[in-house]
């Protein structure tokens, strides 16, 4: 069982405790999106409550953290399953107690975020095809960032590297580019972080471009990581948001991404269906039922990337 599973089930399971006893209004990272009482009951009814839905809605977040982990693909049907999971422990509890029943669902037209990917190794090519594939913006007015991963393959010689440049809103910058060096063959494609600060530029892991030792340079940029080795510095350390993210020689190297954020994905370098929606920050429907009151609420839940 991975290390995610057991974080799953050990927050699952640690709902028959933290049901019965909610005496602390916990602190919870959401944001009521809308409210709404269906049955009886009163807005005085639903404040008092404020300490349990605090309770679900942390709850909510932590299980968004164990089920994304590093795993783009299928974020969403883990999160729906695991919500599944947590609804009917919580109302297992309270069966016998008479206390409030709880329905939560993944809401992924209200969720906030975009995902883009070249999931075929190949030149880092606008999506577009526009006047200068080469040279083309990810993303603008990028205010929060959930995976941000590449793969390189193999880079290209000759002329300037390829290049991935994240702007910040206080003026610094930070990049990574692949450049091909040795005298040798096969030459080496190393990757390279530089940024704003002057003599800034460190090589952070290397391969043979072909070959039989040749290997991916796979690269986290939220975590700063090269095929899972020692970190380094990333752009987080030295932009602040909203970024603007650009490539730059996207024929000087092969390889895939994976990118999911929210912000602006120009249509300059997209068309429709080269992004589409992943909820960075799920919206989340939740509904309680009580002896008095029945009320539903979509809140947005934050969830912890790093």
């Amino acid at each position: 069982m991975v290390a995610n599973e057991r974080g799953q089930l050990l927050l699952i399971g640690g709902v028959a405790i933290a049901i019965v006893v909610f005496s602390t209004i916990l602190f919870a990272h959401s944001l009521a999106v809308t409210d709404g009482i269906t049955t009886t009951g009163s807005a005085d009814t639903i404040e008092r409550s404020a300490d349990r839905e605090a309770s679900v809605e942390r709850d909510l977040g932590r299980l968004a953290a164990e089920t994304r982990g590093d795993d783009l693909d299928g974020f969403e049907g883990r999160y729906g399953n695991a919500l599944q999971n947590y609804t009917r422990t919580h109302n297992r509890v309270v069966a016998s107690s008479g206390g409030t029943y709880l329905n939560a669902t993944l809401n992924e037209s209200a969720s906030l975020g975009n995902e883009t990917s070249q999931i075929s190794p190949g030149e880092i090519d606008d999506p577009d095809g526009g006047p200068k594939p080469k040279e083309w913006v990810v993303a603008k007015n990028v205010t929060r960032i959930a995976v941000f991963n590449f793969t390189f393959t193999k880079g290209h010689d000759s002329g300037k590297p390829f290049n991935i440049t994240v702007t910040g809103s206080n003026g610094n910058w930070w990049a990574l580019e692949v450049s091909l060096n040795g005298t040798g063959s096969p030459k080496n494609k190393t990757v390279t972080i530089r940024d704003s600060a002057p003599g800034s530029d460190i090589p952070v892991c290397t391969s043979p471009n072909s070959g039989p030792d040749s290997q991916d340079l796979m690269i986290n940029l939220i975590t700063g990581t090269c095929n899972q080795g020692s970190g380094f510095k990333t752009f987080s350390d030295v932009t602040k948001p909203p970024y603007t993210i650009n490539v730059s020689k996207g024929q000087k190297a092969d390889g895939t991404y994976h990118f999911a954020a929210i912000g602006t994905f120009p249509g300059t370098s997209y068309d429709s269906g080269d992004t589409e929606p992943y909820p960075v920050i799920p919206a989340v429907d939740t509904t309680y039922d009580t002896p008095s009151a029945s009320y539903n609420r979509t809140v947005l839940v934050e969830v912890d990337d790093r």
